[in-house]
């Protein structure tokens, strides 16, 4: 959001969503990534200087102002400190360590942050803060960890590194520091072979469940009485493997509030991408999937916090008579279907088991067979649908996690949604083409493997509280 409102106010023609920005923070600082964007073409658009010396002036401007943005956010309390910062802060300074900060964000930012997560009087107990251009080179360069250690004077062995992209892994352990990995929502999926350890958040008492997962070092053995040695879950074979598995709460019942998570996701992403949705429609349909989809689920969002939240059914309900009013075309009745099926499923519960979820998601697809009168292979959103499904239950019956099982449920509704393009369309406005709907995509099938591609990624941030970082 900070970088945002600088572009919107500088008028630049640039908006990073979620996506581009989780690339972006593959660069290591904010001027960098800034940098990245100035393409010829956007240099030309936007009319600015093509020589190095005054872009590099105007990037120095514009950070600056987007570190003002930034910090004032956090004055105002928008970005919460994650779990177990100040917890574990607190209990360090208290054991006699030296804690430091490294980090390669502008300094305002960096000392605004750590005064809003742990407070003025614990932040002035920090023994140093290294921030923004003390180095050269930015992470992944090891140079700020290399100058941390050398400006404490302390030995590596003794030190540890906490972080949470492997661009400061690679950074920390470069250096020759042991590094602990809490993970966010845009690092989830990197590669973390060589940390320590790897848990989903550092942690509060009373809080949700920390999880673990695999790494190919041996356990952290930490020095003090401020950490004990972790022994791994999953015995030795684990530590041969170079793949992550998820070794926490297993899968997870779901709430009301979660269902309700999983629709407006839903809906976000219908509205978000009407005109793609409509392109793919329009090579040989009518081209109104995307506009259909995207009136439909708006006046889902419009009522989002009025509607009946008292059970899973009245949720779905209500849903379902929202689509089946505003939607138009073929799509209203299909989407309408099925959310009343999900919510005669569901009926009263307010909670609803793994199991409970997986017969809410066939009673959904029959739904839509009996309504579409299609099935599998028809070149519909059924056949990215019924796969993804197919992996959900697989997953969750084997005991996993529900992170992982829509991660899986994700990438086999992609790959699915891929295979459609060598398919005839048998149903719609598409089988009216014949054979020139083979080597097209199935506007329906692709929408479904984004729903599922963001409700996996979004819950990945939402299951372990993270915020994004700045």
């Amino acid at each position: 959001p900070a970088f945002n409102q600088t572009f919107a106010e500088l008028g630049l023609p640039v908006h990073w969503s979620e996506e581009e920005y989780a690339d972006k923070l593959l660069i290591g600082g904010g001027k960098e990534r800034m940098a990245s964007m100035l393409t010829p073409e956007l240099v030309a658009r936007a009319g600015l200087p093509g020589d190095p010396d005054s872009q590099q002036e105007l990037l120095g401007a514009w950070h600056l102002r987007k570190t003002a943005i930034y910090t004032d956010l956090v004055a105002q309390g928008r970005l919460p400190g994650r779990p177990g910062i100040a917890r574990v802060v607190g209990e360090a300074l208290a054991a006699g360590w030296l804690l430091a900060v490294a980090s390669t964000s502008a300094e305002p930012s960096v000392l605004a942050i750590l005064e809003h997560v742990v407070g003025t009087a614990e932040a002035s107990r920090f023994s140093l803060v290294l921030a923004g251009d003390v180095v050269a080179h930015k992470k992944p360069a090891p140079d700020i960890y290399e100058l941390a250690m050398a400006r404490l004077g302390e030995d590596p062995l003794r030190a540890l590194v906490v972080e949470d992209s492997r661009n400061g892994l690679v950074a920390a352990t470069s250096a020759g520091l042991p590094c602990l990995i809490t993970v966010n929502g845009y690092t989830l999926a990197e590669d973390f072979s060589e940390a320590a350890m790897v848990v989903s958040s550092l942690g509060e008492v009373g809080g949700r469940p920390r999880r673990c997962w695999r790494t190919t070092r041996p356990p952290l053995q930490a020095p003090g009485s401020a950490w004990k040695t972790w022994r791994p879950a999953w015995g030795e074979q684990g530590r041969d493997e170079h793949r992550w598995a998820d070794l926490g709460e297993g899968n997870m019942s779901a709430s009301v509030d979660d269902v309700a998570f999983v629709v407006e996701t839903m809906a976000r992403t219908a509205v978000e991408n009407e005109g793609y949705f409509g392109d793919l429609d329009a090579v040989v349909g009518d081209g109104d999937f995307g506009y259909s989809m995207a009136r439909g689920f708006e006046v889902v969002l419009e009522s989002f916090g009025d509607i009946d939240r008292s059970s899973v059914g009245s949720l779905l309900k209500a849903v379902a008579m929202m689509i089946t009013g505003r939607m138009g075309g073929t799509s209203g009745p299909i989407w309408g279907t099925a959310f009343l099926r999900a919510a005669v499923v569901t009926g009263g519960k307010t909670t609803l088991e793994p199991v409970d979820v997986v017969a809410m998601l066939r009673a959904a697809i029959e739904g839509i067979k009996q309504r579409g009168k299609a099935e599998l292979g028809d070149k519909t959103l059924l056949d990215a649908l019924e796969p993804a499904v197919d992996k959900l239950e697989e997953v969750l019956s084997a005991g996993g996690a529900s992170l992982q099982a829509l991660q899986a449920a994700a990438a086999i509704a992609e790959s699915s949604a891929e295979k459609t393009r060598e398919m005839l369309a048998k149903k719609g406005r598409a089988s009216y083409s014949g054979e020139r709907s083979v080597g097209t995509l199935d506007a329906g099938a692709v929408a479904v493997a984004l729903m599922f591609n963001q409700i996996a990624s979004k819950w990945g941030s939402r299951a372990l509280g993270s915020q994004p970082p700045g």
